[in-house]
């Protein structure tokens, strides 16, 4: 892969990463560009973060009724870690890794609520049991997600329209960008996972762009208005996120 195609995907995973408060370091850097340039296989770099930190996967299979270890707000992992900043640390480099390996792939579709469930189990199954799973809680953070028992209900909503809309091939930017920050907004909205929504949606999107002929180029996103962008997508007012796309979208051929 060239150089500059290996950097535009890791300024991708950096802000995929960053924006959900997951800083990057130099290692998850190398790890994720080992991957990205054929040097080291997904698994292999995984298995090299694991061994480095002295630790063994499938160590704790733990349940609890909300997914996190008793007492704690820290979710029940395979690596057993109770500890929330070291097992950030851990996740930030094996999702590196695992981002890279989608970015560098060429999906061929469909991209429906199937293959968002593989996305997300692809980038959280070293890790978390809940991986790739729809959840069974309520989540009310900055606003109310949707709730568990409507969550397969409006998933088939959203993905209908998806799939009748032809995945967004075909379209002229303007028609595109309206889409997709509407897209990105429902999809949001269902929040169908545990934990790591977005950093799965914001993949599964790049690949959907790519595929329809646009690449998605954030490079200049303020986090704040992305922030604002997302909350008021929620509240059903897209225009600061269609904002936001139209300096973040551009042809592949650009």
């Amino acid at each position: 892969m060239k150089e500059s195609q290996i950097r535009r995907h890791l300024d991708y995973i950096y802000f995929v990463q960053e924006t959900e408060d997951y800083p990057m370091t130099p290692k998850a850097e190398a790890y994720a560009r080992d991957v990205l340039d054929d040097d080291l296989a997904g698994d292999e770099a995984v298995s090299m973060i694991i061994d480095e930190y002295g630790l063994s996967a499938n160590s704790d299979t733990s349940e609890s009724p909300d997914g996190l270890y008793a007492g704690s707000e820290v979710f029940i992992n395979y690596l057993g870690l109770r500890d929330q900043q070291l097992l950030d640390e851990i996740e930030t480099q094996i999702v590196s890794v695992r981002m890279a390996e989608l970015l560098k792939g060429d999906f061929e579709g469909p991209f429906d609520f199937d293959y968002l469930k593989v996305v997300h189990h692809h980038l959280f199954s070293d890790l978390y049991p809940f991986a790739g799973e729809q959840r069974y809680v309520s989540i009310n953070q900055r606003a109310m997600f949707c709730l568990p028992q409507y969550i397969g209900r409006m998933a088939e909503e959203i993905f209908t329209k998806l799939r009748e809309d032809n995945y967004l091939k075909h379209q002229e930017f303007e028609e595109f960008v309206d889409n997709l920050a509407y897209y990105m907004a429902e999809i949001h909205a269902l929040h169908p996972f545990l934990d790591g929504n977005t950093r799965t949606m914001r993949i599964f999107f790049h690949q959907l762009a790519k595929r329809a002929g646009w690449r998605i180029n954030p490079s200049d996103t303020n986090e704040t208005r992305l922030l604002e962008a997302d909350i008021a997508a929620l509240e059903g007012d897209y225009q600061p996120l269609i904002g936001l796309l139209h300096t973040a979208v551009e042809p592949i051929d650009s």
